[in-house]
């Protein structure tokens, strides 16, 4: 496969940093949801979360000035359409979980520090109902995000297993 049938290596780093950072958030969130006082796994993760929102922003402005390579002419409309859908969803996510995290942290009360460097400025009021239905917004968009991502894999390895059309090398890092 030719690196014009690739997406560029910007493209390629940016995809696996964000989904490796998302993994480690999900598994960090699952933990945070499930066992008491984990006040450091807390900053970790809030702070993992603003480097996703801001990695994600530079992909997007990447991906708006880079196009990707096309799909290949022998898949499906339909199946086109499903990829194209489950990529811009998986940017919303991008923007919206972490945005729901940092309002819902700042509705509890909490500063949003990044790796104990800076503290970012508050976007919700301390507020305590504001912050349960936050709270819960984080939550669903988190278990959705999950979700995006299971359905994309599985895109991936249905192309790798099934269709072994090469598709999946586009985006492998090397």
């Amino acid at each position: 496969m030719g690196e014009a049938q690739r997406y560029t290596r910007v493209a390629r780093a940016l995809h696996w940093l964000i989904a490796l950072l998302v993994a480690g958030n999900v598994v960090g969130g699952i933990v945070i949801a499930n066992v008491e006082n984990q006040n450091t796994l807390y900053d970790l993760h809030r702070s993992t979360g603003f480097v996703i929102l801001c990695l994600a922003a530079i992909r997007i402005m990447w991906r708006l000035t880079h196009r990707p390579p096309p799909l290949p002419a022998h898949m499906p409309a339909l199946q086109k359409f499903a990829a194209e859908a489950v990529h811009w969803a998986l940017y919303g996510f991008m923007f919206a979980t972490p945005l729901a995290g940092w309002a819902a942290a700042n509705a509890y009360g909490a500063t949003v520090s990044v790796y104990w460097l800076f503290n970012l400025p508050s976007i919700a009021p301390k507020d305590e109902g504001l912050f349960n239905i936050l709270k819960g917004t984080h939550a669903v968009l988190a278990i959705s995000f999950t979700a995006a991502i299971l359905v994309h894999f599985a895109g991936a390895m249905f192309h790798t297993i099934v269709q072994r059309d090469g598709l999946m090398r586009r985006m492998w890092p090397v």
